[in-house]
């Protein structure tokens, strides 16, 4: 893709993600994403005064070009290819870029078309949405908004994971501590925690996902705050026990595309008290 698109595609996506349609939102919310729920934190840093100084990680990165239009990318890309899959199937494919992102109903949505389809060609376009079968974060590496890093050997593991306090009141926090190890550079993908209600194993988790563009070698400590008030259409915290669940993958967790794997998983309990 040409470098002027590309900076065009960066601001069009980040200014979507600024007015999301009420119906986009909702399909925006179970993207991957960056929260104030998830902090990380590098512990190895080499200008570390006595093994005490920290550097935050997700400070640093949040002004990151590469993060802001791969997350941009992402948040709106699933929206995007709903759009198109149907218009192709229902119209067909007349006409060259233009013709076809102009069929989308909001004018944001035809010029971020437009410009991954000008930059790829109309056919590598549609060729790489019937590819991307709704995964975002492999369908913004194959318009080359998201970096694609296969990593070999030893990549990521995570060292412990500690959920604290043990025992909480009904709506307060929870916050499960993870410590990992990367020893080779990773690509795009994304932090999962899934929360299971452990008297109803057969119920979908409370699932949060963040993405990460990639980490460097190091160690790192990551924060991801449990709010026990948190309700949805299909999940609620009520007194009892639950499992945590938290994964680190390449590309997007459970993902069968290229670039996608688990690198490592960890689990911890805490209980709710009334």
């Amino acid at each position: 893709m040409k470098p002027l698109l590309v900076l065009c595609c960066a601001a069009l996506f980040a200014t979507s993600l600024l007015f999301p349609s009420a119906a986009d939102a909702k399909k925006i919310a179970r993207l991957p994403h960056r929260s104030q729920l998830l902090d990380v934190h590098r512990i190895d840093s080499r200008d570390a005064v006595g093994g005490q100084k920290q550097h935050d990680f997700i400070s640093r990165r949040q002004g990151d070009a590469e993060l802001d239009l791969c997350g941009a990318c992402i948040q709106v890309s699933l929206i995007l290819i709903n759009e198109l899959l149907n218009i192709i199937a229902n119209e067909g494919i007349l006409g060259g870029c233009s013709t076809l992102c102009g069929k989308l109903p909001q004018k944001l949505e035809q010029e971020v078309c437009d410009a991954a389809c000008v930059g790829l060609g109309i056919d590598e376009f549609i060729h790489i949405l019937e590819r991307a079968d709704l995964d975002p974060i492999y369908y913004c590496e194959l318009v080359r908004l998201c970096k694609i890093v296969d990593c070999q050997g030893r990549c990521l593991e995570i060292r412990s994971l500690s959920v604290k306090p043990a025992q909480v009141e009904l709506g307060g926090m929870v916050v499960a501590n993870v410590t990992f190890q990367v020893f080779n550079q990773t690509g795009t993908g994304m932090t999962r925690i899934d929360i299971y209600d452990k008297s109803q194993p057969k119920a979908n988790p409370l699932q949060d996902d963040f993405l990460e563009v990639g980490y460097d070698p190091g160690m790192y400590e990551a924060s991801i705050k449990i709010d026990t008030s948190q309700q949805t259409e299909f999940f609620s915290y009520r007194v009892g026990q639950y499992a945590v669940q938290v994964l680190f993958c390449e590309g997007e967790c459970g993902s069968q595309h290229p670039h996608s794997k688990i690198y490592d998983t960890r689990n911890g309990t805490f209980t709710i008290t009334a």
